[in-house]
């Protein structure tokens, strides 16, 4: 029941983050820049947490705030070969392109939300036994 719940949020969640790429209404630049953030951590925890069923909520969340951090600064450098990889919307989705030191705050949103809802699906699976 639980990986069912997940792979269900999961695929709501990437449908949702390439919509954040696309949306162009009230407050879009927030939603393009720091919602899709959010949006991109609690997928990223959401889907490890199938592969990786035995780790703990608490080090899966930490690990993809780490993670998604580290690829934030990896926007600081610019080579020809990496810029020209950042052309595919892919690429520019998954890594970024522009250093933003407020993303961090997304990405820590997004990983105490994916706790969270880790625990929440959780508890529901063990109710329902």
């Amino acid at each position: 029941m639980k990986f069912l719940l997940i792979r269900v949020i999961s695929v709501l969640l990437l449908a949702l983050g390439i919509a954040t790429k696309f949306y162009s209404g009230i407050a879009s630049e927030f939603i393009h820049n720091h919602l899709g953030g959010v949006i991109y951590v609690l997928f990223w925890i959401l889907f490890f947490s199938i592969i990786f069923p035995k780790f703990s909520n608490l080090k899966l969340s930490i690990w993809v705030f780490l993670a998604t951090s580290a690829i934030e600064f990896t926007q600081l450098i610019h080579t020809p070969f990496i810029d020209s990889l950042r052309e595919y919307f892919v690429i520019r989705a998954l890594m970024g392109s522009t250093f933003n030191p407020f993303d961090f705050i997304g990405y820590l949103v997004g990983a105490v939300l994916g706790y969270i809802l880790l625990v929440i699906t959780e508890k529901k699976s063990l109710d329902a036994l």
